[in-house]
């Protein structure tokens, strides 16, 4: 399968992700598509050249809000599945899904039936799509940052993280059509 082409971008305060899917192989018919808070929209189809441009357009209006190019952004399960559905992906892999009484030896799993993680003490995790692969680690609780020097920042860095494990792993899943 051709999955679309992503583009993902992030504004920081408030954290916000956008996400533009170009579709199409065809130089003559392409189509161009949003997601904005989890919910997908298609803004136009036209040839190749008039996607790109309107990609281009969009990329930069959006860049004047705030928002900047990252490889990948983690969002709740739902904005995910969805994204990952409009790519064009219908099976995770999950490791903890293997069964060997029902020849699942791949931990094959339906995107739509897959259930997620959970984090330890009934937190959530969050997920982020790179374009290959979906990463997803646990999320943390609201916190209140406070440093003035880069010491007492990596000191922060050091004790988010350490929540973050205690939590749960980080971990890499791997997607089919």
């Amino acid at each position: 399968m051709n999955h679309p082409t992503l583009h993902t971008l992030v504004k920081h305060d408030p954290y916000e992700v956008r996400h533009l899917l170009l579709s199409g192989n065809d130089p003559g018919a392409n189509s161009l598509a949003q997601m904005i808070a989890g919910v997908h929209s298609e803004i136009a189809t036209g040839t190749q050249f008039e996607m790109h441009k309107r990609e281009d357009e969009l990329m930069q209006q959006w860049s004047t809000e705030g928002f900047k190019i990252e490889e990948r952004a983690f969002e709740p399960w739902n904005r995910t599945l969805t994204l990952l559905t409009a790519m064009g992906y219908r099976v995770i892999y999950d490791p903890q899904q293997v069964n060997m009484e029902r020849r699942n030896l791949t931990g094959a799993v339906p995107l739509a039936q897959w259930s997620s993680r959970a984090a330890k003490n009934g937190g959530e995790y969050e997920y982020a799509f790179d374009g290959n692969t979906l990463s997803a680690q646990p999320k943390l609780p609201a916190m209140t940052l406070n440093y003035k020097t880069t010491a007492e920042f990596a000191k922060v860095m050091l004790e988010a993280s350490k929540l973050r494990d205690s939590l749960g792993p980080t971990l890499t899943f791997y997607l089919a059509d």
